[in-house]
């Protein structure tokens, strides 16, 4: 058994500062590019229009834009730098309070900016409007059922504005909640529905570490990559997205049901566990995959037999109906939020397999002259990749069930490929294979093939959600990578983590260097997970 790793030394210790201290930076310059309409999604009319100081950046748009990038790319290029001093079998590893007062330095910030990267916190607003006006968020989209007079329907993106909410009945009642409590000041509603997301950000830091070790993963290497991941920073956070509440209900619920959370004993634990990650799925249906992954690894505690699986599956199903139900009453809104899941894949999603693919091919009947049929091809190629997605869910559930993959490993599988070949892909949706991916697996090819993705996706989408032109884009991108240079130059002259295992058994230490470590373990008592 491999010793528990030693505090980082005083040169790491110094390391790790400076780059808390850029990656905070990163923040706040995004805090301050966030006060213009291209740097976040801001209310229209942008509330700090007209004031001299604060008001700078709305009348600077390109400023605003290249301040903004220049602050993700500070932000993500000290999380690179910091995965170093958590890499997996290091002598000298970074502490998991370390880690949480990083991810709370670079938190902060976001706290009270307007939602940035996407107008989506103004539908989820808009929503709970409906509903407290008496309309079924169901039926019909909320410009249709308010009208443009309502605060919150006028701040909804123009291709949601018609669109009945694909969202479930628990959602639907934190909407009316948040709704109520902040009356017609949109503000203040985006502030309190940021706090409520915040809810399932703490549960996913919650989660990650206990099925982690649940899986045997280390679980300082898996909140770095989890919980301290630029996309959960810039969406779940400053974005204020949904995928908040049902991550972290879905991995909590993982957690209690196979009894890794130590608080309900072998008997409640599996029907606490299924009500939780019940939870989540009535804010987002995708939540919904986590249920035969829990059935099965619960089911392989008693026997291989096809017997305990049956038995497990009835139980848990009893208890997620009986739960949806209780949510589904009290919303009173019925099931039509199910009509409703189809509403993101009306949106043409480049990253998207299927949807590029059929786009691609109504190019390429424009080249040999048939015309342009893309989308009759996208409407035949995202129902393929969608019931693609599910056959390799159920392929991964047969192998979970005979032993070949863990069913965690196996259930951030199914989810990768549900997310790579549906019908629509955000940014975020990356982190419904990354989270349990990154407690579930210590394979090197994953993790750093999730590594790059993730930085390339934290960079992917513009600050306000919207188009902005090219030109603006170009010059605010040159001014980014200027400074982001700068700042790696800085910070490789100061010193940067080593990231190799190797290298701290490759060479002897320098006599200085043996001080430093005499010094630190003498004087400085070791931090603890």
């Amino acid at each position: 058994m491999a010793p528990p790793p030693e505090p980082l030394d005083a040169i790491e210790h110094r390391q790790l500062s400076r780059l808390r201290r850029w990656g905070t930076t990163g923040a706040l310059i995004m805090a301050l590019g966030a006060t213009s309409s291209y740097g976040a999604a801001t209310p229209i009319p942008n509330p700090v229009d007209g004031f001299r100081i604060l008001g700078l950046m709305s009348r600077l748009s390109t400023g605003a834009l290249g301040a903004s990038y220049a602050g993700m790319g500070l932000l993500v290029l000290c999380w690179l730098l910091i995965g170093r001093l958590a890499v997996p079998g290091r002598v000298r590893r970074l502490s998991r309070s370390q880690l949480s007062h990083t991810l709370a330095m670079w938190a902060v910030p976001f706290l009270v900016v307007p939602p940035i990267f996407s107008r989506d916190v103004y539908s989820y607003l808009a929503v709970g409007s409906m509903a407290n006006h008496g309309f079924d968020p169901y039926a019909s989209g909320p410009y249709d059922a308010l009208g443009d007079s309502d605060v919150f329907a006028h701040q909804v993106d123009a291709r949601w504005q018609h669109t009945p909410s694909p969202y479930g009945p628990f959602f639907v009642l934190i909407a009316r909640a948040v709704v109520t409590l902040s009356g017609q000041n949109v503000i203040l509603a985006v502030l309190l529905q940021r706090l409520v997301e915040l809810l399932g950000v703490a549960a996913i830091i919650w989660a990650l570490p206990r099925l982690a070790r649940y899986c045997r993963v280390d679980p300082v290497a898996t909140l770095w990559l989890g919980a301290l991941n630029p996309v959960l920073l810039f969406h779940l956070i400053a974005g204020g997205h949904n995928e908040a509440l049902m991550l972290g209900a879905m991995l909590a619920g993982l957690v209690i049901g196979l009894g890794a959370g130590g608080r309900f004993g072998p008997r409640w634990s599996p029907v606490v566990g299924v009500l939780v990650i019940t939870l989540g799925i009535a804010v987002k249906a995708t939540a919904a995959m986590a249920l035969p992954f829990l059935v099965i690894a619960l089911a392989l505690r008693v026997g291989a037999g096809w017997r305990p699986l049956v038995r497990r599956a009835v139980s848990c199903g009893a208890v997620f109906v009986v739960g949806f139900g209780a949510l589904t009453l009290a919303a009173g809104h019925g099931f039509g939020w199910v009509n409703g899941l189809g509403a993101p894949g009306t949106v043409r999603s480049f990253l998207s397999v299927t949807t590029s693919s059929g786009v691609a091919t109504g190019f390429l009947g424009q080249l040999l002259g048939v015309g342009d049929f893309s989308d009759a091809a996208i409407s035949v190629m995202q129902p393929i990749g969608t019931g693609a997605g599910l056959a390799g869910s159920l392929v991964l559930m047969w192998w979970a069930w005979r032993g070949r993959l863990a069913p965690v490993t196996a259930l951030g599988l199914a989810l990768g490929g549900f997310v790579l070949l549906g019908p629509v892909i955000q940014p975020w949706y990356l982190l419904w294979a990354v989270l349990p991916l990154a407690a579930a697996t210590t394979d090197r090819r994953f993790r750093l093939f999730a590594v790059w993705l993730s930085a390339a996706f934290a960079l992917i989408i513009m600050p306000n959600g919207a188009t902005i032109p090219p030109f603006a884009i170009i010059q605010a991108v040159a001014v980014a990578a200027v400074v982001v240079g700068i700042a790696f130059l800085l910070l490789r002259r100061a010193g940067l983590p080593r990231s190799s295992v190797s290298l701290s058994f490759s060479r002897p230490a320098s006599p200085a260097r043996r001080a430093v470590d005499h010094d630190v373990r003498s004087l400085r008592p070791p931090e603890h997970d």
